[in-house]
């Protein structure tokens, strides 16, 4: 393969299909060492084959010859993007037997590239076409020769927020120490060991508050054991600091006397 063609290795072996109107047409794409060469395949019961291609004549007279390597190569990424994309149309189409019809890529950008098509012959055609249905039966192979590939042969498809996942712990994480399984082992207190830690008295405890019968028990031994003043003899009831007074009684004398 030249220098040139090299750098078209991103458009090989890519398949679209373009709906265009009432038509349906299978674009494929292939690099040899010469050309990159595009089959394109009209569907339906009128089915026929067109070919095209570029040589590096055509490369150059497109993209200049004095293009580097690495621009050549951005070149065609943007070709390959387009046919991903599916930017690109049938030009020129017409239902006529030898028509020149022609492979238009990026159709609607300001430098639309196109790729002339010439319809194949009936054994032109038959051969490409076995050709495809050949390599399709080889790369099924590797699926049990399934034409079509199972999901579970796609890779797993791994979501953009995976990072934001919360890690996942293993078993031996999970199993707790040896000092803990002892604590967990150990037998819980008893039920009697519970209620004897209850009833002892803490200093945040709240006293029970004096009731009337208590206040009238602890005040009663009080009074009793206070001795009484003894009045002194001769004292006032009144006023037991003076004396008391003494009243003399009245004597009357009888008539007799006189």
């Amino acid at each position: 393969m030249s220098d040139i063609l090299a750098n078209f290795g991103c458009l090989d072996e890519l398949t679209q299909v373009i709906y265009q109107g009432v038509h349906k047409f299978a674009v494929l794409s292939t690099v040899s060492d010469d050309n990159w060469t595009v089959h394109i395949g009209l569907s339906g019961q009128h089915g026929r084959w067109w070919r095209g291609y570029w040589s590096e004549d055509e490369i150059h007279e497109h993209f200049g010859s004095k293009l580097s390597d690495k621009l050549l190569e951005a070149c065609a990424e943007k070709l390959a993007d387009m046919f991903i994309q599916g930017e690109m149309c049938i030009s020129d189409w017409s239902t006529e037997k030898g028509a020149k019809i022609k492979l238009t890529l990026g159709p609607t950008s300001k430098s639309p590239l196109h790729v002339v098509l010439v319809e194949m012959t009936v054994e032109e055609a038959a051969a490409h076409a076995t050709k495809v249905f050949i390599d399709i039966a080889l790369h099924a192979q590797s699926r049990k020769c399934q034409l079509y590939p199972n999901s579970t042969d796609l890779p797993a498809f791994k979501p953009l927020n995976d990072h934001l996942k919360t890690p996942r712990i293993s078993a031996k994480q999970k199993e707790p120490s040896s000092e803990i399984r002892g604590k967990l082992t150990e037998p819980m207190a008893s039920v009697q060991t519970m209620q004897e830690l209850s009833d002892i008295p803490t200093t945040t405890q709240e006293k029970p508050k004096p009731t009337l019968r208590s206040i009238s028990k602890t005040a009663a031994p009080t009074l009793s054991q206070t001795p009484t003043p003894k009045r002194p003899k001769g004292a006032s009831l009144a006023n037991p600091n003076k004396r008391a007074r003494k009243y003399q009684a009245l004597e009357f004398g009888s008539s007799d006397d006189e």
